[in-house]
């Protein structure tokens, strides 16, 4: 991918417009048309500006092959968070970069009839995506809850989870994203 398209797509993806994003960095939004259309090359401090812009670094805007660790989280590289939850595993599924970040996906393991009610340290402003991959998971929210059996996945953009249980006997293990992230 070339450096204008990386640019256009970081600037689509933080809902930018042409004109906003030559503001912000002080340049026309003629010369963003033709960077975008690889017309034309940026400065050293351009580059820069662009990059805090859009809330990335230069190398991920420049970098012909960005590093696997940014794009791969290896079962073996998992971070393995302490909670205070005798029946709860969670690993973040961290991507190594310094760039902004729309989401926090984890892998957490629920065992059978334990419960999570952590969710006081989460913004309230946040979705919640839930996939079952194993087992059974109850989501709790303030007015119900649903039973979520493996292959089910759950969405919740305006109401959130209070509490998760596991009503099974087996140890249920759920992909989790928090968009967005802690």
């Amino acid at each position: 991918m070339s450096l204008g398209e990386r640019i256009k797509k970081i600037r689509l993806n933080n809902q930018l417009t042409v004109r906003q994003l030559a503001e912000k960095v002080g340049v026309s939004a003629s010369f963003i048309y033709q960077l975008e259309q690889n017309k034309v090359s940026p400065s050293f401090s351009t580059l820069k500006s662009l990059a805090q812009v859009l809330n990335t670094n230069i190398s991920l805007l420049v970098e012909e092959d960005l590093p696997e660790e940014w794009l791969v989280v290896r079962r073996q590289n998992r971070k393995k968070v302490v909670t205070d939850n005798p029946g709860l595993s969670l690993e973040l599924l961290t991507f190594l970069g310094a760039r902004e970040k729309r989401m926090q996906p984890f892998i957490f393991r629920l065992e059978a009839g334990a419960v999570y009610d952590g969710f006081k340290m989460f913004s309230a402003e946040r979705e919640d995506f839930f996939y079952v991959l194993s087992g059974s998971l109850e989501i709790c929210l303030p007015e119900k809850s649903y039973l979520l059996d493996t292959g089910d996945a759950a969405y919740f953009i305006f109401d959130h989870p209070v509490l998760l249980k596991n009503p099974g006997q087996s140890t249920a293990e759920v992909f989790w994203i928090i968009s967005p992230p802690i």
